[in-house]
């Protein structure tokens, strides 16, 4: 009788100097031979790393095919924190393909928000769409963020802060016509200014309340709902969107809008109570299939790469069936992530920094504080309190 002995062999040292064989072959510009390397690693070992670096090997050779295929396989791995999605839409770029490469430079937005060169991309492309208040958002980000002050972010710059002093501008010009009362003459500065300025809160909102004084419905919500998607707690706009879906016949929408603002008006009880009344009333002419035109728009929209408004009515499809979560509830969160990654970061970099500095490790502590203050926003809480925190070490 013939015995034999298994065993486990370790081969984490002969796959750790693969891999640096293979970095250093692709970062002298020797892609064919880095390749070999990675795909020799195909039989032992598999990762979202691996693959990715497999992609990047094959998009230098400019195989686009093969490439594309194992950045896709690399999301399959890791989904959320993968920089395949930059390549990714950088090769349907290539091919004109605007909607996917929007839609991968927005995955890469969501991991990595400070990243320049995504912030850019998504501006460009959105302004080659004509979507100048998506485009206006990634430029101010990209302004943000760059870190090389060369001549194409001086270019930027002045255009954008030439745009938002013209905004401003005719914003103020607006208010003094309105303290006139004179509402045309203020509709004609506002329109002027959200030219400029698309971005600006102040500006949809007079715009979208004047509207309504005028009795001008369609022209209103679409500026309170741009309102809406920069400062999505506005007690204000919500109570304004709600009127103007009232006055549409739009009672589904202003149904989930008064869901929205319910939590608003909570220590308000004359307004809570008035707004639960409403809600029952409404919710009594709903069914099952109430959603389906919010559905159809979501989709619409979410297929122009119109996120803010797609995040919009996929809400409203669970808030009228809450049974729809299995269908939108995955990307809904996807799409928190497009437009808000910056929230995310902010909260676990200061649950980071908190454990550090309590625990004394103040340099470290710093780098997370420091992180928050870059992407927060000045007059916010969380910029103080890291700012707050920061120590010298």
């Amino acid at each position: 009788m013939v015995s034999s002995d298994y065993y486990i062999q370790d081969n984490s040292d002969i796959e750790f100097k693969t891999l640096e064989a293979a970095k250093n072959l692709y970062n002298e510009g020797r892609y064919s031979e880095a390749l070999r390397l990675y795909s020799g690693m195909l039989n032992t070992s598999l990762s979202f790393k691996l693959y990715y670096e497999i992609g990047r090997c094959y998009y230098k050779l400019n195989d686009l095919l093969p490439a594309e295929e194992y950045f896709k396989k690399s999301i399959g791995l890791e989904g959320f924190k993968n920089s395949s999605y930059l390549y990714l839409g950088n090769i349907y770029y290539k091919r004109s393909d605007l909607k996917k490469a929007i839609e991968n430079w927005a995955g890469a937005y969501a991991y990595k928000p400070d990243d320049e060169a995504v912030c850019l991309n998504l501006a460009t492309s959105y302004f080659s769409k004509g979507m100048k208040f998506q485009s206006v958002f990634y430029y101010e980000k990209y302004l943000k963020y760059a870190k090389e002050k060369g001549s194409s972010y001086s270019t930027i710059k002045s255009s954008i802060d030439k745009c938002g002093e013209v905004g401003n501008e005719f914003l103020q010009k607006a208010r003094r016509a309105l303290s006139l009362r004179d509402n045309k003459t203020a509709i004609e500065y506002l329109t002027f200014a959200v030219k400029n300025l698309p971005v600006s809160f102040d500006i949809n909102h007079l715009l979208g309340q004047v509207y309504l004084d005028e009795n001008d419905y369609m022209h209103s919500l679409i500026y309170l709902k741009q309102a809406l998607a920069l400062d999505t707690k506005s007690l204000d706009v919500l109570q304004k969107l709600a009127s103007v879906y009232i006055n549409l016949g739009d009672f589904t929408a202003a149904y989930c809008t008064m869901r929205r603002l319910l939590p608003l008006v909570l220590h308000n009880q004359s307004e809570y109570l008035k707004t639960v009344k409403l809600i029952k009333e409404l919710d009594a002419t709903f069914d099952n299939q109430s959603y389906q035109g919010h559905r159809e728009w979501a989709l619409r929209y979410d297929a122009d790469n119109n996120y803010h408004m797609a995040l919009l009515e996929y809400e409203n499809c669970l808030i009228l069936n809450e049974n729809l979560q299995d269908e939108f509830g995955e990307r809904i969160e996807r799409l928190k992530s497009f437009i808000y990654p910056e929230e995310r970061i902010i909260r676990v970099c200061l649950e980071k920094g908190g454990v550090l500095h309590g625990n004394g490790d103040f340099k470290t502590a710093n780098k997370y504080f420091s992180k928050v203050m870059l992407m927060a926003n000045r007059n916010s809480s969380e910029y103080k309190l890291a700012k707050e925190k920061v120590m010298d070490v």
